[in-house]
């Protein structure tokens, strides 16, 4: 349970540091007229690359937690049958 809040706080504290720092980027100056995109300087290209990297580093993480936690709880139940077959064929009480 303690591993569980961990997680959580870090998630938490990683998307107010990244909120934050998405909050303090300035806004483009506004155009008056179509600039084709090959014309453009290199970093104005894919100004969301790094957000959507971000986003997908995001997502697989908890992905990977999500899926670690319930390997986790499947191998103690796993064990816990294991341990109540085991008692049941002894002729024991579980």
């Amino acid at each position: 349970m303690k591993t569980l809040k961990r997680w959580c706080a870090l998630m938490a504290i990683c998307m107010v540091c990244g909120l934050t720092l998405a909050a303090q980027q300035q806004p483009p100056p506004r155009q008056e007229q179509y600039v084709p995109i090959d014309q453009l300087p290199p970093q104005d290209q894919l100004p969301a690359a790094p957000l959507l990297i971000g986003a997908y580093v995001f997502v697989l993480a908890v992905l990977s937690f999500y899926v670690y936690s319930v390997a986790r709880r499947l191998t103690n139940v796993q064990r816990e049958l294991d341990r109540l077959d085991t008692t049941l064929k002894q002729g024991g009480r579980a």
